[in-house]
């Protein structure tokens, strides 16, 4: 018998392996099985990108997925969360080697999963997904595949919101803190799109926690557009500056509309930290404005 086909032995072995043991309920099994399509998958990623190998990886992804789904009706969230590590660590190790489709598709994977921990109402789960997303939208800012970056960003902003319908309070919290670091290391490597997003989903994020009276999310929401301001201020992103300053004002008038005086001042306080005068004339930032409406309008459709 061929390596290969041993190999393709292997790795059915180990997914029925996988769905049995987390069937029984077998946490320690469960991830012993993750742990090794995972190492089946880096094998594969190191190969020729020839089209049965594609399809070789991208099965061993979805296995990984299918046994987290499992894992998650069985209410074993350590496993969910194990599963959601080995995702990430395929897609950053498929960014690395330069695979960015397979990259796209392991972070795809996360992604769902999140957002269905989420739903499920599984939130160590959810947060462990959220972490492994934050993780891959941040280095792959640092390595400037943005469209991993920008993915990244939006299944964020999808969990937030469904973990904000489920009461899932520390996996809003995270997804918020997270959308803002990536925004930060995309801001660093002067890639305006991402970091630009960031601070739009941010706004809308502020904007529906205030609706919802929900402080604590709203001064989450408002520390992490100053984190954001910080950063992009330090690494002359005009634009963007301007976009978190607007996207505070408006967080600010809401909250104030709401009578919720103490995250109001908290949106002024911010506010006032960014350090925008005399980078830009009235004029000027009315025109910036306009873009920064049109730019909004575009990446809601694209979402």
């Amino acid at each position: 018998m061929s390596y290969i086909n041993e190999n393709e032995l292997d790795e059915v072995r180990t997914i029925e392996e996988g769905f049995k043991k987390a069937y029984d309920q077998d946490a320690k099994g469960t991830i012993e099985a993750i742990e090794k399509l995972r190492n089946f998958t880096f094998q594969l990623i190191h190969m020729n990108a020839v089209p049965e190998n594609e399809i070789d990886i991208k099965a061993l992804m979805i296995s990984i997925g299918d046994i987290s789904r499992v894992a998650a009706e069985m209410k074993m969230e350590v496993v969910c969360v194990a599963a959601s590590r080995a995702l990430g660590g395929i897609a950053l190790e498929a960014a690395g080697q330069e695979r960015e489709p397979l990259a796209v598709k392991a972070l795809s994977v996360v992604g769902n999963l999140a957002l269905e921990f989420a739903g499920g109402g599984l939130d160590t789960a959810a947060k462990g997904a959220v972490e492994s997303l934050g993780k891959c939208g941040k280095a792959s800012s640092k390595i400037k595949m943005e469209v991993l970056a920008s993915l990244s960003e939006i299944y964020l902003m999808q969990v937030a919101l469904k973990a904000m319908e489920k009461n899932l309070s520390e996996t809003v919290i995270v997804s918020i803190n997270i959308l803002g670091e990536i925004g930060a290391s995309s801001a660093e490597q002067k890639m305006e799109i991402s970091t630009l997003e960031a601070a739009v989903i941010l706004e809308d994020l502020g904007n529906a926690v205030v609706r919802e009276m929900n402080e604590s999310y709203a001064k989450a929401v408002i520390q992490a557009l100053e984190n954001l301001g910080t950063a992009v201020s330090r690494y002359g992103l005009k634009n963007v500056l301007v976009q978190i300053a607007w996207s505070l004002e408006i967080i600010r008038v809401l909250t104030l509309e709401q009578g919720l005086k103490a995250t109001c001042l908290a949106a002024k306080n911010a506010l006032d930290s960014l350090n925008t005068a005399g980078m830009l004339d009235e004029e000027q930032n009315l025109e910036k404005i306009q873009e920064i409406k049109k730019f909004h309008s575009i990446f809601l459709k694209k979402n």
